[in-house]
């Protein structure tokens, strides 16, 4: 077995410390894309190792860097026997990653719909719950709502600000088209990703607007479905049909489910890999397709916003002054979108590095640029904490009008 070939590259996924009951600590992999289902912890060795799978190093260069980390050898046998159970397990770069992938895009173009009845509660379970959540919210006194940002926690969670976004936008006038700009968690895509599927929910079938969105290509020149498999597993946009059906209860109303990337990054709003159109040309695009047509339109940004916690990589577990202090540039994020200052919400967060990790950056920066010239209002924010797995998410309610 040789130790010059370069090893593969690990894919994207979340490495999760743990205590075993011996008091060991170990590392749970998870895999964010869901391409894998297996459940692996690592020793830290282990880790040691995945931290060098980059598609660079040999076993000989980990061998090397480890004996100067350690002060021990690291037999290379055990470091091909990982490598081997990682890509078994679909968490490493190669062929059986894109067999895989192959796989789920035509399964997804096959289906007659996107469809989470699979892995979604029960009709009765949802419209119970929905109405609960529903039921503790505040609405705003604005009629003419045009625009609403909303959590993509699970509603058990997020539920403080869905209730407030989605009781504001009860009272108002049912729209017509609820264009859903969701974040892109999970899928390859880099650039706005559309489909043109219709949802089906235990709820029922919700129609996608496929001639919007053909004319939204038409503006940007560029197809923006070419991903579209990136909906498959994504839950940011479904979270939002399954209120929608429930506030618009009989009425008829189509959705234009959105993926965003985010818009912090090195090439902020930009696609990393420069393939796929700028979230300012789909903002643009988007504000003209709003304003020139005859049926009432409302966007919504499913967003979260800060991610913390030694879950998501913060060294220290959390304390109250942590969380505090996490409220405390959150609500500066927030002032700014109240401002109406979205470029520098984005700037700022990128000059900092997005140290709490917001993670819908694109989605509310998209939604506030297709909105020109209105007003935002927060309406709520709310910090979803979870001390015993240091897990912590903090969402906000906003209406535009």
């Amino acid at each position: 077995m040789t130790t010059d070939n370069k090893l593969p590259a690990v894919r994207p996924i979340e490495v999760v410390p743990f205590r075993r009951d011996d008091g060991e600590i170990y590392f749970a992999l998870h895999d964010p894309a869901q391409l894998s289902t297996d459940s692996l912890a690592i020793s830290p060795a282990g880790y040691f190792v995945l931290a060098h799978l980059d598609g660079e190093h040999t076993a000989a260069d980990i061998q090397a860097a480890f004996r100067e980390h350690a002060g021990m050898e690291l037999p290379a046998a055990e470091i091909h026997q990982l490598v081997e159970v990682l890509d078994a397990a679909l968490l490493l770069q190669g062929d059986r990653v894109l067999q895989v992938l192959a796989e789920r895009r035509a399964a997804y173009q096959a289906a007659p719909a996107r469809d989470n009845r699979d892995h979604a509660p029960s009709a009765d379970e949802l419209r119970t719950e929905i109405a609960g959540l529903l039921a503790r919210g505040v609405a705003a006194p604005v009629r003419d709502v045009r625009g609403i940002i909303a959590p993509h926690l699970d509603y058990a969670r997020g539920g403080p600000c869905y209730a407030d976004a989605y009781a504001t936008l009860a009272q108002a006038p049912p729209a017509d088209r609820y264009v859903i700009l969701g974040t892109n968690h999970f899928g390859e895509s880099t650039a706005v990703v559309a489909t043109r599927k219709d949802f089906w929910t235990p709820l029922g079938a919700v129609q996608t607007d496929r001639e919007f969105i053909a004319r939204l290509e038409s503006a940007l020149g560029t197809s923006i479905c070419t991903g579209e498999h990136d909906h498959a597993r994504e839950h940011s946009v479904e979270l939002q049909v399954h209120i929608l059906q429930t506030i618009m209860g009989s009425r008829p109303f189509e959705i234009v489910p959105l993926l965003c990337p985010g818009a912090c990054g090195p090439t902020g709003t930009a696609p990393i890999d420069g393939h796929g159109p700028d979230l300012h040309a789909v903002a643009q695009a988007l504000a003209n397709l709003v304003a020139d047509g005859d049926r009432r339109t409302v966007l919504i940004a499913g967003a979260d916003l800060s991610h913390v916690g030694q879950r998501f990589g913060d060294p220290e577990p959390t304390t109250p002054e942590f969380l505090a202090a996490v409220a405390r540039t959150d609500r500066e994020l927030l002032d700014m979108l109240e401002r109406r200052e979205e470029e520098a919400f984005v700037a700022k967060l990128a000059a900092d590095d997005n140290p709490t990790r917001v993670c819908s950056s694109g989605g509310i920066f998209t939604m506030l640029q297709a909105l020109p010239g209105r007003s935002c209002k927060v309406l709520s924010y709310h910090q979803a904490v979870d001390m015993a797995h240091e897990t912590h998410v903090t969402c906000t309610a906003a209406v535009v009008w």
